[in-house]
């Protein structure tokens, strides 16, 4: 009873008494938390699991308490573990149950090579990490640490032959519908300067004008992430060339099915694809074209002075700063220079007062999403589909200014 008075009472606590109350609490709950962990382990040592009808410990914990699954295992896997100073500090109230298991999930994969104290040492190391950070912080604590004994089981020469050769893995095969997947893996250093690609390209985006926020799931932010790099990669000045030129593609359509924006093209491969796809291919020239005339005859080839120049897109960095979608932060090297008249059909010229800096991703809205692009004054605006706005009134990307713009 004194502790549900304490409880209902606890708003008469001070900000510091109620921060001290709070930490008090959880450690008691630890505690306890580690005398329930006693009781599993005697459960599973005496099989009462199985001598219930259940298939295991877990299992009479899911059945008898309706855990998770994942907390019953849980708890069987640290109620059972063979590193009493991880059992110690979470009795102590040291640390959560979530740190204990990320320690354990480590030092269960020590080699066989690692001596036994080495191993306490480690199990030290840990400890005393978790007893001053979150659980992730210790959990990429651990990796560093597998990666080490991985290295440190490893005769000299050994280690050298990987470091010369890291595995890097990327297999791919296509679909009947033409899509690409693909699978593969690579060494610590390259999985790590893919994730600092990834983060900041697959953030989601801000929420749009009515407060809806980006519809996108994780694995398809990270889709457009690595289309965004490779992306970027195919700009790059050092590209690889083929026959001395960068490496392209070259189209067949007919001047008819160009002009009313319908049918299909036909790739140098063999695919087939939309005119509208070609269109959105064509903005920064990866694709040649070869328009042909009624009897077959080239009635024009693609040139690359359709290509925004070096200069220009150094103008386009300073006028747009970025993407020019709004609410659109990606900055200048992620984005490619679209025309704003196309100048296949509508005679449109590569110059700045015909060119926006856009985004692989957002450059997707313009060909297939029903946004259109505007320059008014050297500003660029974007003009939403009716469906977003009835009247469709331009809008301008303000991401990319200054506080002091933003305030005003």
């Amino acid at each position: 009873m004194a502790d549900t008075g304490q409880t209902s009472a606890a708003w008469q606590l001070s900000d510091e008494q109620l921060a001290t109350a709070l930490c008090a609490a959880e450690k008691s709950l630890r505690a306890a938390y580690a005398r329930h962990l006693d009781l599993v382990a005697e459960a599973e040592r005496r099989g009462l699991g199985r001598a219930s009808g259940c298939r295991d410990t877990a299992g009479f914990l899911v059945s008898a308490s309706r855990l998770s699954w994942d907390d019953a295992r849980t708890r069987v896997v640290l109620a059972t573990t063979e590193f009493a100073g991880v059992r110690a500090a979470l009795a102590a109230g040291d640390i959560s149950p979530d740190h204990a298991l990320e320690i354990v999930k480590v030092l269960r994969q020590a080699p066989a090579t690692l001596s036994v104290g080495r191993l306490a040492s480690d199990e030290v190391t840990l400890l005393e990490l978790a007893r001053q950070a979150i659980p992730s912080t210790v959990r990429k604590a651990g990796q560093r640490l597998l990666a080490y004994w991985d290295l440190d089981s490893k005769e000299p020469t050994a280690r050298e032959h990987e470091l010369a050769r890291p595995r890097r893995e990327f297999r791919y095969c296509w679909t009947r519908d033409g899509r690409m997947k693909f699978s593969g893996e690579f060494d610590p250093e390259t999985g790590r300067l893919a994730e600092d690609l990834f983060i900041p390209l697959a953030k989601p985006d801000p929420a749009d004008e009515h407060g809806n926020p980006d519809p996108r799931t994780l694995s398809q932010r990270q889709g457009d992430a690595v289309a965004a790099i490779f992306d970027l990669a195919a700009r790059a000045d050092s590209l690889p060339v083929k026959a001395g030129e960068r490496a392209v593609a070259t189209v067949t359509i007919r001047h008819e099915d160009l002009l009313r924006d319908s049918g299909l093209v036909t790739l140098d491969d063999g695919r087939a694809v939309p005119v509208s796809q070609l269109r959105r291919w064509l903005c920064d020239a990866k694709i040649y074209p070869a328009v042909l005339g009624g009897e077959g005859q080239v009635l024009d080839l693609g040139r690359s002075a359709r290509t925004a120049t070096p200069a220009q897109r150094r103008a386009l960095a300073i006028r747009d700063r970025g993407c020019t979608r709004p609410g659109c932060p990606r900055g200048p090297k992620w984005t490619t220079p679209h025309h704003v008249i196309f100048w296949a059909t509508q005679g449109g010229k590569t110059n700045i007062n015909d060119l926006a800096l856009v985004c692989e991703r957002c450059h997707q809205l313009i060909h297939h999403g029903g946004w259109d692009i505007q320059i008014h004054h050297g500003v660029v605006y974007w003009v939403p589909p009716a469906w977003v706005d009835p009247q469709r009134r331009p809008i301008r990307n303000t991401a990319h200014d200054p506080p002091q713009h933003q305030a005003a």
